[in-house]
């Protein structure tokens, strides 16, 4: 979901970044973020957990950057 989402931020930085409304080192700052969740197999690994273990899984997901910014 984040990877797929920095992807297709790289894949149209030049809207973007037209008319100098993003600055490059911006959107590549973002999408390194998104990329660092490394969240590709997250739906697949939530749905393989036993329901009380996902419920404490997302909540985890949810909150882990709730205070970073």
């Amino acid at each position: 979901m984040f990877e797929e989402s920095a992807e297709i931020l790289l894949q149209k930085r030049q809207l973007y970044e037209r008319e100098g409304v993003f600055p490059a080192s911006t959107l590549a700052y973002v999408a390194d973020l998104l990329k660092a969740e490394k969240d590709a197999n997250m739906n697949s690994t939530l749905a393989d957990l036993p329901a009380d273990d996902r419920l404490h899984a997302t909540r985890q997901i949810m909150h882990k950057d709730l205070h970073r910014h």
